[in-house]
């Protein structure tokens, strides 16, 4: 490409990037008011995506790549962010623990920053691996989920031994034709899996190149499907009641590298899905499902999300999830990755 026109690219692709910065960075100031407000109410599917956008900020400033008029103050912003987060975190997880409750003390792990490691460049989903059916009874639930995910942690007892795998657990979190909750499950026990470096799982016996490869190809198989279902919920104009799973895909597989989930068109929609209080959920819509269509839509997707409904319609996960994802648009178009691919897409 001609020096003159990759240099006129990369200024259009700068300038179109920072009114959505200016945007997501908005949204975000205001969702971190909520959780400075609602913290002690909070329990890990709470608290979680706040602590990864901490992660996706700390990353941001060290690979902040715009320039121009509004520049300076956005990255402003993501310093007062990131510390506003830092003190906000320290103190819901002291609180956690002062509750003691079960589920809280086996998932401390995932609510390190450093657990969420972000890393170079971007991958695409693939049409080939989305699956012609997927099984109508539903995976697994999500206690197994739940059980097998702290086998890797090593917290399914005290004094746990990380990178267990009872129960038939790597078989299950790692089948095909599965759906919904269960997809986002199973790539969140691949994320644990790689972080506490559990080859085992993978009939290996240290964390080597083949190893990795078979993580990818499952993360590939995986955010595939998700990106399908995320194309049919937005088809059906993202009914109320899939905006949380729609979120929870965007969340993780952004977050592990595939760049289609932060489509422009879908970033409006969540934006448009925040409350006045800064949290998500379902607010006075009156569009919201009633008790039968969710009991129905429950039963199919098998997996029941622990949830907690806060004062003015607020949800803590869809919440959670909500910041999750921002904070990795926040990432895709803050950074020069970002840039890169779309001077390659030229």
């Amino acid at each position: 490409m001609n020096p003159a026109l990759i240099a006129l690219a990369t200024l259009t692709c700068v300038s179109a990037n920072q009114p959505k910065l200016t945007e997501v960075l908005s949204a975000l100031e205001k969702a971190t008011s909520f959780f400075e407000s609602t913290y002690l109410y909070l329990d890990i599917d709470g608290v979680v995506g706040f602590r990864l956008l901490q992660a996706q900020l700390g990353h941001v400033m060290k690979k902040w790549s715009l320039s121009g008029p509004e520049a300076a103050s956005q990255f402003q912003k993501v310093d007062d962010l990131l510390r506003r987060l830092d003190f906000t975190s320290v103190k819901a997880i002291k609180a956690m623990k002062m509750n003691g409750s079960k589920y809280s003390n086996a998932f401390q792990q995932i609510l390190h920053v450093d657990f969420w490691t972000l890393k170079p460049g971007w991958m695409q989903t693939d049409t080939k691996m989305v699956y012609t059916g997927v099984r109508d009874s539903g995976c697994f639930d999500e206690d197994f989920s739940d059980r097998c995910i702290t086998q890797l942690l090593g917290t399914w007892e005290e004094n746990g031994i990380p990178c267990q795998d009872f129960d038939t657990c790597s078989s299950l979190m790692m089948a095909l034709n599965c759906a919904d909750y269960s997809l986002s499950h199973q790539l969140l026990y691949l994320i644990v899996a790689e972080h506490k470096r559990c080859s085992n799982i993978f009939g290996a016996r240290h964390m080597d190149s083949k190893s990795s490869l078979i993580i990818q190809h499952y993360k590939k198989i995986f955010c595939s499907n998700m990106m399908q279902r995320n194309l049919e919920i937005e088809k059906k104009d993202f009914p109320y009641f899939q905006q949380d799973l729609f979120l929870e895909n965007v969340m993780l597989c952004g977050y592990v590298g595939f760049s289609e989930f932060y489509k422009a068109r879908w970033l409006e929609h969540i934006l448009r899905w925040q409350l006045q209080s800064g949290c998500f959920g379902k607010g006075d819509k009156s569009g919201y499902l009633p008790r039968g269509e969710r009991d129905v839509f429950t039963k199919l997707k098998r997996v029941k999300r622990r949830e907690k409904h806060l004062q003015g319609g607020c949800s803590d996960h869809m919440t959670s999830l909500a910041v999750g994802a921002l904070g990795g648009y926040l990432h895709f178009y803050g950074t020069s990755y970002n840039i890169a691919q779309s001077l390659s897409e030229l």
